[in-house]
C-alpha cells in the first residue's frame, strides 16, 4: 500500500497535534513553554507512524487522530510533574467587594486531596465554562459536571457554600 504524501498528511497531523497540545496546556498537564516541544514530538510520532497506515482500515484523518490520541497519552504519562498555576495573579473579591487576598491559601488547601484532573478543572473554571472546558480537554460535558460536583462537595466540606457567610479558614 502506498504511503500518503506530505501534502495529504501534514495539515491533518498538525491539526491533530495542535488541538491535543492546547488541551494539555489548558488542563495544566504541561506549561505553555513546553507546548512547542510537545507539538514537535507529536508530529514526529505521527510522521513515523505513517508507514503503518492502511487505507482499507481507516481514513487518513481517522488514523492520524487515533495515533495522536495514543501518542499524547503516552507523552503525558511520561511527564511526572503537573504544572499548577498560582492564583495570586487573579483578583477574587468577597461578597462585599473586598479583595480576598488569602483565598488562594484556602483554594490550595481544598484542592490538595483531590486528583490531578479535578485540580486542573478547578483552575480552568476560573476563566472558562463547562462546555468550553469539555472541548478543551476532549471529555464529555457529563464528565466535567461530575468533576464540578466533586469540587462543590470539597468546597462545602471546607465551609464554602450556601448558608456560610464567612467561608474560608476558621
Amino acid at each position: 500500500m502506498r504511503e500518503p504524501t506530505l501534502e495529504q498528511a501534514l495539515p491533518l497531523a498538525l491539526r491533530a497535534v495542535k488541538v491535543r497540545a492546547a488541551a494539555a496546556v489548558a488542563s495544566g498537564q504541561v506549561t505553555a513553554a513546553d507546548r512547542e516541544d510537545l507539538e514537535q514530538e507529536g508530529v514526529m510520532g505521527l510522521w513515523l507512524a505513517l508507514r503503518r497506515y492502511d487505507a482499507s482500515r481507516a481514513s487518513l484523518r481517522t488514523f492520524l487522530e487515533r495515533v495522536a490520541d495514543k501518542r499524547f497519552a503516552s507523552m503525558m504519562r511520561r511527564r511526572s510533574h503537573i504544572a499548577v498555576e498560582r492564583l495570586d495573579g487573579h483578583r477574587f473579591t468577597t461578597a462585599d467587594g473586598i479583595p480576598a487576598v488569602q483565598f488562594h491559601v484556602d483554594f490550595d488547601r481544598i484542592l490538595a486531596p483531590l486528583g490531578d484532573p479535578d485540580r486542573a478543572l478547578a483552575l480552568l473554571l476560573v476563566d472558562h465554562g463547562p462546555t468550553e472546558i469539555s472541548r478543551m480537554l476532549g471529555v464529555a460535558r457529563s464528565t466535567v459536571y461530575a468533576r464540578i460536583a466533586r469540587l462543590r462537595q470539597a468546597f462545602r466540606e471546607a465551609g464554602y457554600g450556601p448558608g456560610d457567610s464567612l467561608g474560608g479558614s476558621r
